[in-house]
């Protein structure tokens, strides 16, 4: 297939199969063997899609509604209120305004999208806010917007706790024990954005919401609400819109995930085009492990017939390599495809970085 088809089937989706659902309420309610029988399913998934709807969760409809409705309080500001929130670099927190966008590549048209983006919210004397790095820093909120700070902090904590949940169904999908992910996750680097997608009226010329793109993450947890606009591509190459499945959040594994599958599990490619005629919001929420966690190859997902394909490196190596462009690269496995998840830092120290997409 020739990189014009590829991208025809990226851009106009007609891919008829469903993306999985998994209920994870028997594993919630402590019912005894639902935690292996589900990793079996999740196991699968990951196998195979990489993206699930998420059902039996446990956040309720209330919050899923109020968190939308903070998403359109926002996106809906004046733009002069919202550029004193503006991002003080491109991975800092802060407001990113669509009329901002440049098109610094040369290649591509800006992303159709503004977005608010956060961080774990800390007391202002917080020793690590002193490392003044792109992965400590204090989140900028919009004081014209009473309620607005609580809701999304309350929110993001929800997104963290079922992230935690969620650790041991990865690690019966590995055939692991429930608690091997149990240190990785003391305070696990996070980032969550409330995105505002317009109608896009011309589909082509490489304009997307978002640009193709694979996340870093262990997994991306994301909320929708009325309106589609994500695809994901399916493993016979065909592109499947996401559907909105009122009540359920849409889970994908990341890049992240690989490494510690040793390239088992997917980290499946996935675009914005919004073509609904309305305005889209989504809240994706990026979940990692704590920045100094050790991502290496699970012990059940190496063999002398299967070794390790992936160096130790930490979260936070990782990070700074997709998300700073630092570090030299190297093809470790799967097809030659940079956002496919398989292109790995060999070297931490400055160099050359791939073009990338600019989400995570």
């Amino acid at each position: 297939m020739t990189e014009e088809e590829e991208r025809r089937l990226m851009e106009h989706p007609d891919s008829t199969a469903e993306l999985p659902v998994l209920d994870i309420s028997d594993y919630l309610a402590g019912k005894p063997g639902a935690r292996e029988r589900i990793g079996k399913q999740l196991c699968e998934i990951s196998q195979t899609v990489g993206f699930f709807y998420l059902t039996g969760h446990g956040i309720p409809q209330a919050q899923i509604d109020r968190i939308f409705a903070e998403s359109r309080r926002i996106h809906k500001s004046p733009l002069e209120k919202l550029r004193t929130i503006r991002k003080a670099s491109r991975r800092r927190p802060g407001y990113d305004a669509m009329e901002d966008k440049t098109n610094l590549g040369g290649v591509a048209p800006p992303t159709l999208n503004s977005a608010f983006s956060m961080q774990r919210e800390r007391a202002p004397d917080d020793p690590k806010l002193k490392l003044d790095d792109e992965f400590h820093q204090p989140n900028r909120w919009p004081d014209w917007l009473p309620g607005f700070r609580e809701e999304v902090v309350g929110w993001y904590s929800s997104m963290e706790a079922l992230g935690k949940k969620m650790m041991p169904l990865w690690a019966a999908a590995m055939d692991l024990p429930a608690d091997y992910f149990d240190g990785f996750f003391k305070e696990p680097y996070i980032s969550m954005t409330m995105t505002y997608y317009p109608h896009q009226k011309v589909i082509g010329n490489n304009q997307y919401g978002i640009q193709p793109h694979t996340d870093n993450t262990v997994m991306t947890i994301l909320a929708q609400y009325d309106v589609p606009g994500l695809a994901v591509q399916m493993p016979d190459g065909h592109w499947r819109v996401a559907d909105v499945k009122p009540g359920t959040l849409l889970i994908n594994s990341g890049n992240t995930m690989v490494r510690l599958s040793n390239g088992r599990f997917k980290s499946t490619k996935h675009v914005v085009i919004n073509t609904d005629g309305r305005d889209r919001y989504s809240v994706p929420l990026f979940f990692g492990t704590d920045q100094e966690a050790v991502i290496q190859c699970a012990p059940t997902c190496v063999s002398a017939e299967n070794p390790p394909q992936f160096e130790p490196m930490t979260y936070r190596q990782l990070m700074e390599w997709y998300l700073l462009k630092k570090g030299n690269f190297a093809k470790a496995a799967g097809p030659d495809d940079k956002t496919a998840g398989y292109w790995v830092p060999v070297d931490p120290t400055p160099g050359n970085a791939p073009a990338e997409s600019d989400y995570g």
